[in-house]
């Protein structure tokens, strides 16, 4: 099966992390035996932005064409506006921006089907693309293209629903998205949940020198970037509670964004800024490194699609504490192998930090069921079948029309 992938979010030259999540997908697609090229176009870089503004100019020197091995991704030049101006029209330039690309790539591999990763731009550039070449379209939410975009005027949400009602197949990460899109959609058969994944050979197994870094103190670590959805302010009072009960602890944010000094402030005002280090995104073997020596990992953020990087703390054995309601409760049974605590309650996050410090034991045992359970349900393998599943149905759907 040949399949198009049309995603904005994939790792280039300019930002090597950006949807490393659709590369480990698509990477499972192909060891799965799935033929997959992917079209992930970034903006064109017209010459006073690519001069002046560094993140421009590195747009300018991404490579047309990567060869992957497996895959083979291209990064055609489109219109996107600074600062998202005129966003509800970027499916239109994506569209424009990568049709011939995409007339070319047809007509020397006949793709199959479409998948589109986000619903604007690539889930509406898609519909037009499907409706051309007559080939079914599957539109991916990953959180916040439904949850944000969706709500900035009455033309976003006209253009999004537009998009998803064309989809023959509309696919969330996690149950949560899955609600939030029957709101708009009405119970459909055509709304799947595949969650993330997580890549076994991503586990850090070798000696890591942070151990004697932080000696005898026990290690609380989040990762996540730093803007108030994420619950970092949360973290840090709650963390001032156990700082009271448990003097030989530390705790480590790893992430960038615009709440830094806030964050960095807050932790001064609270007194805790000796023992607690907002450390910059780092390579992600880096943060798998800082994964595998942690004694536990917390991110109560209220509004997350799924969190990957839950996955990646329970994979390591380590016990995780999430936020009821959020993409992480398909994951996460509260009590068995993991903690859920209720949105914005930093009573609530402080006992449950306060729990897994006090006992090693129950600590131990939520993190061993956690490893189990990504390792046996949550691998970039089992989203790749449940995906492939999807694929044949919707193509055997497709050619009983023709």
């Amino acid at each position: 099966m040949r399949v198009l992938c049309l995603s904005n979010l994939y790792p280039n030259e300019q930002n090597p992390l950006r949807g490393s999540f659709v590369k480990a997908q698509v990477s499972s697609l192909a060891q799965l035996g799935s033929q997959v090229k992917v079209v992930s176009p970034v903006p064109a870089a017209p010459a006073p932005l690519r001069f002046l503004v560094k993140k421009w100019r590195g747009y300018a020197g991404v490579p047309a064409v990567v060869d992957e091995g497996q895959v083979e991704v291209f990064h055609p030049r489109y219109l996107l506006l600074p600062r998202n101006l005129f966003f509800e029209y970027s499916g239109w330039f994506y569209y424009h921006g990568t049709r011939k690309l995409i007339e070319a790539l047809r007509g020397v591999w006949p793709f199959d089907l479409i998948h589109a990763h986000t619903v604007l731009p690539d889930g509406y550039a898609g519909m037009i693309f499907s409706r051309v070449f007559k080939k079914p379209l599957i539109i991916t939410i990953h959180g916040r293209d439904l949850q944000d975009t969706v709500t900035r005027s009455v033309r976003h949400r006209k253009i999004i629903l537009e998009a998803l009602h064309s989809a023959g197949v509309v696919v969330n990460v996690s149950q949560k998205l899955a609600e939030a899109c029957r709101r708009y959609l009405g119970e459909h058969g055509k709304i799947k949940v595949v969650g993330n994944g997580f890549n076994p050979d991503e586990l850090y197994r070798g000696y890591s020198p942070l151990r004697e870094k932080y000696r005898e103190r026990k290690i609380i670590l989040s990762v996540g970037s730093l803007r108030k959805t994420k619950g970092h302010d949360l973290t840090l009072r709650a963390f001032k509670a156990v700082k009271e009960q448990f003097n030989q602890v530390v705790l480590l944010i790893i992430g960038g964004g615009e709440e830094r000094e806030n964050l960095l402030n807050l932790a001064r005002e609270l007194g805790i800024g000796e023992a607690v280090e907002i450390i910059a995104p780092l390579p992600h073997n880096t943060v798998m490194e800082y994964m595998s020596v942690c004694d536990l990992f917390v991110l109560p953020s209220w509004s997350e699609g799924f969190g990957i990087v839950y996955l990646e703390a329970m994979a390591h054995g380590k016990p995780v504490i999430g936020v009821k309601g959020q993409g992480i409760s398909d994951v996460i049974r509260s009590g068995v192998n993991g903690l859920l605590v209720e949105p914005a309650d930093q009573g609530d996050l402080a006992s449950a930090i306060f729990a897994l410090l006090k006992d090693g034991g129950f600590a131990g045992e939520l993190g061993a069921r956690a490893r189990d359970t990504v390792l046996r349900e949550y691998t970039w393998t089992c989203s790749a079948r449940k995906l492939i599943s999807i694929y044949r149905s919707l193509q055997a759907g497709s050619d009983a029309c023709v």
